[in-house]
C-alpha cells in the first residue's frame, strides 16, 4: 500500500483552509496517490455548511504529526508464552539473535520480559533431584523437547511432579515422576511396580518389545541418554524462572521523542511495545530509531510554523500551496512550492486540477466555490483578484449553484456569532505574527450584527487580556467584520496599541475604532502594521 500523506490547513481553520484540503487530497487519489485531508481545529458554522451543503464528511481531527511507536515498522513481534519450554526461548533467541523476548500470558498480555542470562542462570543452578516440584513443566513439554513418539500407555497430562532419574537410580519405594533409560531389555510388567509417571525409552535402534502387559506410559527418543537428561531439563517453562525485576515497556502511542533517552540510558536493550489493550505489538531498539519513518504532509492555505500542527519539524513537508506571504518556515529538504497572489487557496488549487487535467466532481467544486466566495466574501474583498471571479464562475457551473445567492448564503449562515462564547469568538480564526519586535495576535470574526457582538465586549476583553498575560502578546487585535456594510470593528489591547493609530492613522477610543472599507486582514490589515512596527 502506498504510504499516506496528510493534507491540512491551519490551527484555526476557515473555510478555504478545510476545503482546500478536502478537494486537493481528492486530486491526490485520483492520480493515484494515497492521501487524507485532515483538520486542525474546530470547524466554523460557515464551513460545516458547505460541508453539509455538498454532502462532504468533515475531515478527522490531528493533533500531532510526531511520530509514534506504532508509526514504526520493526519487523520484530517474536514472543515466548508463560507455559512454552526454555528450548522454545532459546530457539527464538538464538534464530533472532536476540539477547531477550517478551512473555506474554494466555490472554496474549505482556507478563514479563526472559533474559538468556536467565535462561542460563537457571541451568546453572538447576539440580535433578525434586526438579519438577520446584520447576513448573508440562509432559507435553517433555514430549516436544525430546522430539519423542508414545510407544505405550497413556500420555499424562497437565503438570509434571516428582525427580528425574534413571532407571538404574530407582526404587519401588520412590514416588518417581519421569525416568530415563538406554535399557529397553529391562521394560516388562514389573516396571508397573515402579510408580513412573513417565519412562523415557533413549535409542536409536529398532525396538523388538513385547508391551502388551505394561501400562506405564513410555515415550521414545532418538537421543542417547545424557542429551535427553539435558533435553528434559530444557523443557521446564518460561514462568519457572521469570524475574520479578521491572523492566521498560512502551504503548503503540508513546511519542518517540518521548523515550528515546530512557532507552539510550537503559541497560535493556529490547523494549516490548504493547497497543491499546496491553496485548503484545512488537518490540523495539535503539537502531530502529534512527530511520524512524516521519509522516508524510503537504500544508494548504498557510506556511508558517506557529500556524501549523504540533511536531510540524518532525514531519516530511511535501508540498505548501498557500496565498499569503511565507514567515518562518525551514525544511529539511526541498519541497514543491505553489504560491500565487490569489485571493483564496482554493483557486490555485483549481489550477492544479486543471494542469492534471482533471476535472473536479460536483461535490469538491462546490467546497472549493465555497472557499473563493468566504475568502473574497463574495468578491468584495480587496483581496480578490480577477482569476478568483473566473475560476468562482467555472465551479458554480460544475457546482450547479447560484454564485452570489449561495454566496450569500454561506456568509450568513457563519456570521450568527450568537452561540458562541468570548473564548470561542476570539480563537476560532486567530493568527500570531512577528512584526518587528512585536509578537502580534490578530483574531478576525464575519458578521452580519456587529452590536450583538459590542454585547460581550466586557468578556471579550477579560479574554483577551489573559491571553496576552499568558502568551506575552505585545498587540492583540480583534477585528469584527461587517460583510454586508464593508468595514470593520477593531478592539486593540496591549502595550503596544499605537501601531494601530500609526498604522491606520487614527485614534483608538476606549481601545475601539471603525475602520471604514477594511475587510482584509491579509491584504488590509497586516502589511500596514508591519510597515508601522519598523517605524
Amino acid at each position: 500500500m502506498k504510504e499516506k500523506t496528510l493534507i491540512f490547513g491551519h490551527k484555526s481553520p476557515d473555510t478555504d483552509s478545510i476545503c482546500s484540503a478536502i478537494a486537493y487530497a481528492s486530486l491526490k487519489n485520483d492520480l493515484g496517490k494515497n492521501a487524507q485531508a485532515m483538520r486542525l481545529g474546530k470547524l466554523s458554522k460557515e464551513t460545516l455548511f458547505a460541508l453539509n451543503y455538498f454532502g462532504v464528511r468533515k475531515p478527522e481531527f490531528l493533533e500531532t504529526v510526531k511520530p509514534r511507536l506504532g508509526d514504526i515498522n520493526t519487523g520484530n513481534k517474536s514472543t515466548i508464552k508463560t507455559w512454552d519450554s526454555l528450548k522454545t526461548a532459546m530457539d527464538i533467541l538464538t534464530k533472532e539473535n536476540h539477547s531477550s523476548l517478551p512473555v506474554i500470558n494466555c490472554e496474549d498480555k505482556l507478563e514479563s520480559l526472559l533474559h538468556i542470562s536467565q535462561i542460563a542462570n537457571a541451568y546453572l543452578e538447576m539440580s535433578t533431584k525434586n526438579i519438577f516440584d520446584k520447576h513448573y513443566t508440562t509432559y507435553k513439554n517433555i514430549l516436544d523437547s525430546l522430539n519423542g513418539k508414545l510407544i505405550n500407555g497413556i500420555m499424562p497430562e497437565g503438570r509434571v511432579h516428582g525427580d528425574l532419574k534413571s532407571l538404574s537410580e530407582i526404587t519401588p519405594r520412590d514416588t518417581n515422576g519421569v525416568v530415563v533409560t538406554t535399557e529397553y531389555d529391562k521394560i516388562d510388567s514389573s516396571i508397573d511396580e515402579l510408580n513412573i509417571s513417565l519412562l523415557v525409552l533413549c535409542s536409536n535402534d529398532s525396538l523388538n518389545i513385547d508391551l502388551k502387559d505394561v501400562n506405564t506410559p513410555i515415550i521414545l527418543t532418538k537421543f542417547g541418554i545424557f542429551k535427553a537428561f539435558k533435553l528434559i531439563s530444557n523443557s521446564i517453562s518460561v514462568h519457572s524462572i521469570l524475574s520479578t525485576e521491572p523492566f521498560f515497556h512502551f504503548r503503540t502511542t508513546d511519542y518517540i521523542d518521548d523515550i528515546q533517552t530512557m532507552m539510550k540510558e537503559s541497560e535493556q536493550t529490547n523494549f516490548p511495545i504493547v497497543d491499546e489493550f496491553g496485548e503484545m505489538h512488537s518490540t523495539i531498539r535503539i537502531k530502529h530509531l534512527i530511520n524512524a519513518a516521519r509522516i508524510n504532509v503537504i500544508l494548504v492555505d498557510h506556511n508558517e510554523k506557529k500556524q501549523s500542527v504540533d511536531g510540524i519539524e518532525t514531519a516530511k513537508i511535501l508540498e505548501i500551496i498557500d496565498h499569503h506571504k511565507f514567515g518562518d518556515f525551514e525544511t529539511a529538504e526541498p519541497l514543491m512550492i505553489r504560491a500565487e497572489s490569489v485571493g483564496c487557496t482554493s483557486t490555485i488549487i483549481y489550477r492544479l486540477y486543471k494542469e492534471a487535467g482533471i476535472e473536479p466532481d460536483q461535490q469538491m467544486a462546490g467546497l472549493m466555490l465555497s472557499a473563493i466566495l468566504s475568502d473574497t466574501l463574495i468578491f468584495k474583498s480587496p483581496t480578490t483578484t480577477t482569476r478568483d471571479v473566473k475560476v468562482a464562475k467555472e465551479l458554480a457551473e460544475i457546482a450547479n449553484v447560484d454564485c452570489e445567492k449561495y454566496g450569500m448564503e454561506l456568509l450568513i449562515a457563519g456570521a450568527s456569532l450568537s452561540d458562541k462564547t468570548p473564548e470561542e469568538i476570539i480563537t476560532m480564526d486567530m493568527k500570531e505574527f512577528a512584526m518587528g519586535n512585536y509578537k502580534t495576535a490578530l483574531a478576525q470574526v464575519n458578521t452580519v450584527d456587529i452590536e450583538s457582538v459590542l454585547n460581550q465586549r466586557e468578556k471579550l476583553e477579560k479574554v483577551i487580556e489573559e491571553m496576552i498575560s499568558e502568551k506575552g502578546y505585545n498587540l492583540f487585535m480583534l477585528v469584527i467584520t461587517d460583510i454586508l456594510n464593508k468595514g470593520s470593528q477593531i478592539l486593540a489591547f496591549g502595550n503596544s496599541t499605537k501601531l494601530v493609530n500609526l498604522a491606520f492613522g487614527v485614534k483608538l477610543e476606549k481601545n475601539s475604532v471603525w475602520l471604514k472599507g477594511v475587510v482584509s486582514r491579509k491584504k488590509q490589515i497586516v502589511p500596514v502594521l508591519m510597515q508601522a512596527s519598523q517605524e
